[in-house]
């Protein structure tokens, strides 16, 4: 099963904003992009991550936790790549 980064930081987003097209202007996408990727990730889950009936966008049970997840996972990839966003680019 392949998991983005991309789609975690939709999620992230969509959690802390509790709407899709607010989360859609802080990742600089298209509201569709952010919900469309979202419900690929949650079928490939076999969960849903955000209870959609309710306005702001709420997190189901099991989101809270993917949420966490995620927010550890986009914590550690950053860390990583700490140490490199200072040092000029060989390729370019």
């Amino acid at each position: 099963m392949l998991v983005t980064l991309r789609q975690l930081q939709y999620i992230i987003a969509v959690s802390e904003t509790g709407s899709f097209s607010k989360a859609a202007d802080i990742v600089a996408a298209e509201q569709s992009t952010v919900s469309q990727q979202i419900r690929v990730l949650e079928d490939r889950l076999g969960v849903a991550i955000f209870d959609r009936k309710s306005l702001p966008v709420r997190l189901t049970a099991e989101g809270e936790g993917i949420v966490l997840q995620a927010k550890e996972i986009i914590e550690k990839v950053e860390n990583m790549l700490q140490p490199f966003k200072s040092k000029p680019n060989r390729f370019g």
